[in-house]
């Protein structure tokens, strides 16, 4: 197995074609009020609440529509140059913080839930290991997708590459946003992006 350069992160209101997707684990759980269904995919997870609209999908394959971050694994790469003409970036994945751990931070909208997104970059050290997760798998030694409900509002994953000596850890906390009543508009703090 070839080892990925970047992952490729996007908020979407439709569900993407699963039928692409090598789906290892499903796990449907209440969070945030409403039923969620997280999935490992064999390219990373996707996470999806159909009465919210909201659909994740964290990918090493491109996605070629939508509102996408790219995230270099290997410490100091740019993001790439090949955007494809559907595509627009909310974030190009440089690191976010002045240390390089934190590489993406965004605050994106479905309707009237907000979600919050960071992704750092940390060494395989700091992966704790999959049993404390509600949801692994196992690709190859070492090479694991977890995600935690950590509580009812946030819930956190890590994508190991021993390849790379890097756990990639990614929080994603959800908040009902305030609405701005001269045009029923939900705000979130900056950077933000809406999805229609």
């Amino acid at each position: 197995m070839t080892a990925p350069e970047r992952l490729y992160l996007a908020y979407r209101t439709e569900q993407p074609p699963l039928a692409e997707y090598d789906v290892k684990r499903r796990v449907q759980r209440q969070f945030l009020g409403s039923t969620f269904v997280f999935f490992v995919i064999g390219d990373s997870h996707y996470i999806c609440a159909p009465d919210l609209g909201f659909h994740e999908l964290f990918s090493c394959k491109p996605i070629r529509q939508g509102r996408v971050a790219t995230v270099a694994l290997a410490a100091g790469s740019g993001p790439p140059h090949d955007r494809h003409p559907t595509e627009s970036r909310c974030s190009i994945g440089a690191p976010a913080d002045g240390d390089g751990r934190e590489i993406h931070s965004g605050c994106y909208r479905v309707g009237s839930v907000g979600v919050t997104t960071t992704i750092r970059r940390e060494p395989m050290s700091a992966f704790p290991g999959p049993g404390q997760f509600d949801i692994a798998y196992q690709f190859e030694p070492g090479a694991y997708t977890t995600i935690d409900c950590r509580s009812p509002t946030t819930y956190e994953t890590y994508h190991t590459y021993p390849e790379y000596d890097l756990a990639l850890y990614s929080e994603h906390e959800f908040t009902d946003l305030t609405v701005n009543t001269a045009d029923d508009t939900p705000e979130c703090g900056t950077p933000s992006t809406k999805i229609k």
